[in-house]
């Protein structure tokens, strides 16, 4: 026995050089990625002086989150170039990662800034504004006459992009009025729905809300029944400022459900892109 305490370390001893549990040292025995050295016909379990080194190996890479099949394959063909390309194939998947968190904390700022403006907004004060550039995906909304239902059914098909997307999106989804059906006699044509995105390559079918003048108006959503007395308030001002209307409305939600427990809450920013005449 007094070579065993020379030359090996039992399960309890070896789970302490770690500061593990031996139920740890069961489950990477159980997978088939370290086994005791020996295991006496008790069922007592050593570990060999070598095997501490091998076990290091083992709890470190478990720190990259690497996956206990590519632990197992690694430990029993270690070499240079094998480490390498484990190494380099963890960078390229944090790179990744950072990436995506940084695109979520993007659009987590964009989401805290329309939030603040929903609050310090006033409500059906008309504003002209130079706009940049912004990206959207849109898409048919011919079931707005339709039942709830199916209306649901079409705001879902829209949304699931974004659902299965890992970005963050709010999915503050709003109306697009083309711009012939503006200058209509019958304006609030919903046949599109839409959605804002902060980056132009998140979505393969993106389009472009072109960089300009904006008529805007914000108004208290009531769950829509306000949007025709603000839009016809809006284009009263286009003319009445001798304003053009050179693109479509989009009717955007600064607040919803998610922010808002009550329909007569939300608050909605309609806006028009306009040249001076």
């Amino acid at each position: 026995m007094s070579k065993k305490n020379n030359d090996f370390f039992s399960i309890g001893e070896f789970s302490r050089l770690f500061g593990i549990s031996k139920q740890t040292l069961f489950y990477y025995e159980r997978n088939n990625i370290f086994s005791p050295a020996q295991i006496d016909a008790n069922g007592y379990r050593y570990y060999s002086l070598e095997q501490y080194f091998i076990f290091e190996i083992i709890i470190s890479l478990r720190k990259l989150g690497i996956s206990l099949k590519e632990i197992g394959s690694y430990v029993k063909n270690r070499n240079l170039d094998a480490l390498r390309l484990l190494f380099s194939s963890k960078v390229l998947e944090y790179d990744l990662q950072i990436e995506l968190l940084q695109r979520n904390r993007d659009n987590l700022l964009v989401n805290i800034k329309r939030l603040q403006q929903a609050k310090a907004s006033k409500k059906d004060c008309i504003t002209l504004e130079h706009c940049a550039e912004e990206y959207y995906v849109a898409d048919d909304f011919s079931a707005f006459q339709s039942s709830m239902k199916e209306q649901v059914e079409c705001i879902a098909k829209h949304n699931l992009p974004f659902a299965k997307s890992e970005i963050f999106n709010e999915f503050f989804m709003g109306y697009l009025i083309k711009k012939e059906d503006l200058l209509s006699s019958d304006p609030l044509s919903f046949k599109q729905i839409f959605t804002p995105v902060s980056q132009p390559d998140e979505y393969a079918n993106h389009l472009i809300k072109s960089h300009g003048l904006y008529a805007k108006i914000t108004t208290p959503d009531g769950y829509h029944v306000n949007y025709e007395k603000a839009l016809q308030k809006l284009l009263s001002f286009i003319e009445r400022n001798e304003l053009t209307i050179v693109g479509d409305a989009y009717l955007a939600q600064l607040s919803n459900y998610w922010s808002a427990p009550a329909r007569d809450e939300y608050v909605t920013q309609i806006s028009i892109q306009v040249e001076y005449k």
